[in-house]
């Protein structure tokens, strides 16, 4: 395909017109009526019948030392620590004990197989409060069974015995934030960590007690292009780690007035730049012998996340591409948001003077949520299919909904005859797939099966 061919396609399906799809029903969709005791009652209805259904315990630290100028999350920057101890053991121990509360009056007892922590920098806890969280944990979760332990890692802030240190406290997983590493990008988004930083960290004790690294990568940022990414895909060759996000910048700066500065000095690359970026990244890494895991991720042969794609059990959602072990969500700490299934969505206040006043009344800090329809769950399905695979197969999809797929979706099927003809998917009498091409335009192929998108699909 030219060049012109191609950026007449990009103008055409914009990928501004539509959301990632990490979750759907989008959050723009869940109720802010959705109280605290919906959640309770959610919890109450859905996890005793669904006892062996792996969950994933998720906790938000929203506190970091320095402000990275691309960052959406939840988060506070201070140097004061005695308001990350306030948080931990007068704020987020407290939600804990009440979803605690909830489980024991319900006599659930949850199979929990994954942690998370995430942020912000949870590498902010030092190591009394980091023991001392393990410690709450392991009062409702028996670590025995937990799979996965990941803790989102700022290298600025660690050395390898504090890598150590967390695998002695059931640490298994790490995910490095590297963004970039060219150093005139890391200027214009204020994280400047070289390669040969994260080099010293990841020495070979750390790298034998932590068989699974993952590293984030942003696309879209300013100063950022091919040449760039190039240089930075090399120095993340050279580190090898075994997972790899590649994940594109959202610039919101309505929500986020502090990412202007960003922009002090260079433009962010458009459309077409960032695809061409992008491009280069994932040519890059698979001549390098990385396999593609979904729309944004990688992984190396044989890593637990390459076998889940190849088992079609990984999942795509708002922390990547997962494995798809434990895809229910409990969450807590501002902003965090949970899934029960196919059924339930729930978020907590992203604001923490909401979350703490909420907590102060004796209350789940709950914002927003969602009790999933029949329809919601068929279509969130079809829309996780493309995200992470870039199929759907019409029979499996027929046997698992109870619905003819072709009839159920059959205005969905006359739209999407225009993105054959651009060459973007292949549409048969069983399955949908997606081309190399249209795998970079997979959110556009999910919003045709949207049913809450008010866009026009002819006019996307």
């Amino acid at each position: 395909m030219s060049v012109t061919e191609n950026i007449k396609l990009l103008k055409k399906y914009h990928q501004n017109l539509v959301f990632d799809y990490t979750e759907y029903p989008t959050k723009a969709i869940w109720s802010e009526k959705f109280s605290s005791e919906d959640y309770k009652k959610a919890i109450s209805e859905w996890f005793p019948k669904n006892k062996a259904s792996p969950v994933l315990f998720y906790l938000h630290t929203p506190f970091c030392e320095q402000l990275c100028y691309f960052c959406l999350c939840s988060k506070e920057i201070t140097k004061d620590y005695d308001k990350v101890k306030d948080y931990l053991y007068n704020y987020l121990f407290k939600e804990i004990d009440m979803i605690e509360e909830e489980l024991v009056k319900n006599k659930i007892e949850l199979n929990f197989r994954e942690i998370y922590f995430g942020g912000g920098s949870p590498t902010y806890y030092k190591d009394e409060e980091f023991v001392a969280l393990i410690d709450r944990l392991k009062k409702f979760i028996n670590f025995k069974n937990i799979d996965d332990f990941t803790v989102e890692i700022d290298p600025r802030r660690v050395d390898p015995s504090k890598l150590i240190f967390y695998k002695q406290n059931s640490v298994n997983r790490l995910s490095f934030g590297i963004q970039d590493f060219d150093a005139k990008v890391q200027e214009e988004i204020n994280r400047v960590q070289t390669p040969e930083l994260v080099d010293k960290l990841l020495t070979p004790e750390v790298r034998k007690f932590f068989p699974t690294i993952n590293f984030d990568l942003l696309i879209g940022l300013p100063s950022q292009n091919v040449e760039s990414i190039d240089k930075t895909i090399d120095e993340v060759i050279k580190l090898k780690p075994s997972q790899i996000q590649t994940m594109y910048m959202h610039y919101k700066p309505q929500t986020r007035k502090y990412m202007v500065r960003m922009l002090r000095n260079n433009p962010l690359p458009d459309f077409f730049d960032r695809k061409a970026i992008f491009d280069k990244a994932s040519k890059k890494l698979l001549s390098a012998g990385y396999n593609r895991a979904g729309f944004e991720s990688y992984a190396l042969p044989n890593d637990p996340l390459d076998k889940s794609m190849k088992e079609k059990k990984a999942v795509y959602n708002s922390l990547g591409t997962q494995k798809g072990d434990a895809i229910n969500f409990l969450a807590v700490g501002s902003s965090a948001h949970g899934c029960f299934g196919d059924d339930y969505y729930v978020q907590n206040y992203y604001e923490q003077n909401l979350y703490r006043e909420a907590i102060s009344k004796g209350n789940l800090p709950i914002y927003r949520g969602m009790k999933l329809g029949d329809d919601d769950k068929i279509r969130r399905n079809i829309v996780r299919d493309i995200r992470t695979y870039f199929n759907l197969n019409f029979k499996e999809l027929n046997e698992k909904h109870k619905i003819n797929f072709k009839e159920y979706f059959k205005k969905e099927l006359s739209f999407l005859k225009e993105f054959e003809d651009d060459g973007l998917v292949n549409l048969k009498d069983d399955y949908l797939q997606l081309t190399e091409l249209g795998e970079h335009f997979s959110p556009q192929i999910a919003c045709v099966f949207d049913a809450y998108n008010k866009i026009e699909l002819n006019k996307i």
